[in-house]
């Protein structure tokens, strides 16, 4: 026999288990163990332990942990991408396989809310008695009700688990659709709306977080920008079917839409009630570095409520501690996003009450202005929301939202001092600081909620997002007065006010970030996406001359 003799205990395992495995089996499973560099030093160990791979043959790495993915040498290699694969990330569209129920059941809960968009107010108004000044007292009177529901529902979804609580939210929505139906006076329709607001507390504490519990990293921003994209067009296609019926002339049409709208919130309910694929987050690359928090150092689990989780897994390590309601107030992380987003969060008041108020009360423009501007925020989120979010998972999410702010500070401008004339070029201005706000929203979206999502702990997930989301709460109850009471006679100041909260907000995340995030990691960049590295060639010579031996 020539070459190097290798040990009797060696020969001896590999003849048994050529012996149990076949030749060919034999080949197969090493060449998958050890790559293309199967050789000596792999066969004399015996047992193959020592096998390294190749990493990229081209380059003449030995996966020691240098290559662009930040993967170890004994992680999965990249280079067999697929075009599909390349082609989905370019896209910004998650992995989708196994998790269709989950996008069946959120666009079919979309196109109900969209058919029921332009009626949401004048329902009322039309089948009951009730005047427009008492409808409107009602929806306050039932709003204010619902904010103290926001941290009961952040317990529920870390008692029963984040899908289990998507679950009970399209029921009780349904149920609170249905009641609109018995309405008859001011108290049963505070008790009506009070139902689907609970529901609706309860969908903005479990929908984040079920979101991050099938992926992690730069995959979550995908899924967050994919659903916002499909919401959107499903809400627009949904609204213009509530308005064609409701334009019939038909008498029953509003009562028909509210009944769709309830129907397709349990139909989402029964579809989310299957568990999808996998319960392990869906990582596309390896994870984003620490935001706004130092939760990223200590061992978390899931909760046992989480019917994705394995109940027959044992835990990984000490069970951590518990953390409670105090502990959560006195996080200085979930201080720090609160305030920047309580900030940040006026800046969603441009294109629903600011432009329709200031366009045609304050500047005399065309009333066909504003909706065709918030058309055109609509068509863009649609059509350019997940193509973006794909081009921005290599940066820090606290430095998108600045970003973003700065082209909200420049829509801003544009509406402050720019669309107060007349003509062709007041209009190209006004759709152009539209643009330049959906720019702005895009970007952020995704990142506001991936960061409020991976900032908690995993077992307080749900009290984490119902405090965090409660700072739309403020924007929505505020803003309205700081328009009404700013925007007519003292438009300067209101657009100066605005341009504050918004840089505030901006700012305040960049500090949020570097408050909460431990030191060694504040100039560290989420990893873009490996390139696709030739698929290195079997040498079978080399292993079947091995065999020989």
């Amino acid at each position: 026999m020539h070459g190097r003799v290798r040990p009797a205990s060696a020969l001896a395992d590999a003849d048994a288990l050529r012996t149990q495995w076949g030749v060919g089996e034999f080949v197969l499973r090493r060449f998958r163990k050890g790559d293309s560099t199967v050789g000596a030093k792999g066969m004399e160990t015996g047992g193959g332990a020592e096998i390294r791979r190749a990493g990229n043959s081209s380059t003449g790495n030995s996966g020691d942990g240098n290559s662009r993915d930040g993967n170890s040498g004994s992680g999965n290699s990249d280079g067999g991408i697929s075009r599909a694969t390349r082609w989905r990330r370019l896209l910004g569209v998650p992995e989708l396989a196994g998790h269709g129920r989950v996008v069946a059941a959120t666009t079919l809960d979309s196109l109900g809310v969209g058919m029921f968009v332009p009626l949401s107010f004048l329902f009322f108004v039309l089948t009951t008695h009730l005047s427009v000044a008492d409808v409107g007292l009602g929806t306050s009177v039932a709003t204010l009700l619902s904010l103290p529901v926001a941290p009961v529902a952040g317990s529920i979804v870390d008692r029963w688990g984040p899908r289990n609580s998507l679950v009970a939210n399209n029921f009780l929505a349904a149920a609170g659709f249905l009641c609109y139906l018995l309405v008859d006076s001011l108290p049963t329709l505070v008790g009506a709306m009070f139902l689907v607001l609970c529901a609706e507390r309860l969908y903005w504490a479990s929908w984040p977080a079920f979101v991050a519990d099938l992926a992690e990293g730069a995959e979550l921003d995908r899924w967050y920008a994919f659903t916002t994209a499909g919401t959107n067009a499903s809400v627009a296609i949904g609204g213009m079917a509530g308005g064609l019926l409701l334009g019939s002339g038909w008498k029953g049409a509003a009562v028909l839409i509210v009944a769709l709208n309830a129907a397709t919130s349990v139909v989402a309910g029964v579809l989310l009630l299957a568990p999808s694929r996998s319960g392990a987050p869906q990582p596309s690359e390896p994870s984003q570095p620490s935001e706004v928090s130092q939760t990223a150092q200590v061992p978390v689990r899931r909760s046992a409520a989480d019917p994705a989780a394995d109940p027959a897994a044992p835990p990984d390590g000490p069970e951590p501690p518990r953390a409670g309601w105090r502990t959560l107030l006195r996080d200085p992380a979930l201080l720090a996003l609160m305030a920047a987003q309580a900030a940040f969060a006026f800046a969603w008041l441009i294109p629903t009450v600011v432009l329709p108020v200031y366009l045609v009360e304050v500047d005399r423009l065309p009333t066909w202005l504003p909706s065709t501007a918030l058309a055109v925020n609509a068509i863009a989120i649609v059509s350019a929301q997940s193509p973006l979010t794909a081009r921005l998972v290599a940066f820090r999410r606290a430095r998108v939202i600045s970003w973003a702010s700065l082209l909200m500070l420049g829509s801003i401008l544009l509406l402050g001092l720019g669309a107060s004339g007349r003509g062709a070029t007041t209009v190209v201005v006004v759709f152009a600081a539209v643009l330049l706000f959906t720019a702005g929203q895009m970007m952020s979206g995704p990142a506001t909620t991936a960061i409020a999502a991976t900032a908690a702990p995993a077992e307080a997930r749900g009290r984490y997002l119902s405090l965090f989301n409660l700072t739309w709460a403020l924007s929505a109850t505020v803003g309205p007065v700081l328009v009404g009471a700013l925007i007519e006679h003292h438009a300067a100041v209101f657009w100066c006010v605005l341009a504050a909260l918004v840089a505030t907000g901006g700012l305040g995340y960049r500090l949020a970030d570097r408050f909460a995030t431990p030191p060694a990691t504040l100039r560290a960049r989420r990893q873009p996406e490996p390139e696709p590295q030739p698929e290195p060639q079997p040498e079978l010579p080399r292993i079947r001359e091995e065999l020989v031996r």
